[in-house]
């Protein structure tokens, strides 16, 4: 027979139990399970935050506070195609706050930001315009064989467009930047 395997929330409840003044017997009945089970637990979880509790904070200490990465989000959120040493020349000059491009980088993608190509639609896009739009071109050619179309509507790498920007990983980034002209 396998043996019996206790869930990990089940055994998180132990150490809880006995902070709040539960005796061990007492914590088998409520959850029943053994009296090995919960003095193996009470003894790595009190080794565990011993060991932690003496070393400090594990990692190192981040440079960006929890308003500066809010400024971050914001800024983004405002301006999604802005470059990092833009980024980090608003940090400098609004927040005092003096970090290098590769910081605000992994800042970034800890905030699930990637970094992906613009997708242009357009701004207004009005069905009953282009009915009418395609009604007035059907009284003027009635073959579609007598028109020629020039695609100027996209811009390319020479222009002065962003081709790139910034947003959170599983969203698409589309920047609405064409207007219907009248």
């Amino acid at each position: 027979m396998p043996p019996h395997t206790i869930s990990l929330d089940l055994k998180a409840r132990i150490p809880v139990l006995h902070r709040r003044g539960h005796s061990v017997t007492s914590i088998c009945h409520l959850l029943g399970i053994k009296k090995t089970l919960v003095y193996k637990t009470i003894r790595l979880r009190t080794a565990n935050s011993s060991q932690h509790a003496n070393n400090g904070p594990l990692g190192r200490r981040r440079n960006l506070s929890i308003d500066d990465i809010a400024f971050l989000t914001t800024t983004l959120r405002r301006n999604p195609t802005i470059y990092l040493d833009e980024l980090q020349h608003e940090l400098r000059a609004r927040r005092s706050v003096f970090v290098s491009i590769h910081t605000l980088f992994r800042t970034l993608r800890r905030l699930h930001y990637s970094h992906k190509t613009i997708s242009a639609r357009a701004l207004e896009r009005d069905e009953e315009r282009r009915a009418i739009f395609m009604n007035h071109i059907a009284e003027i050619a009635p073959d579609p064989e007598m028109l020629m179309f020039g695609d100027e509507a996209a811009k390319d790498e020479r222009t002065l467009i962003r081709r790139f920007g910034r947003s959170k990983i599983g969203t698409r980034f589309a920047s609405f930047t064409y207007q219907y002209q009248s």
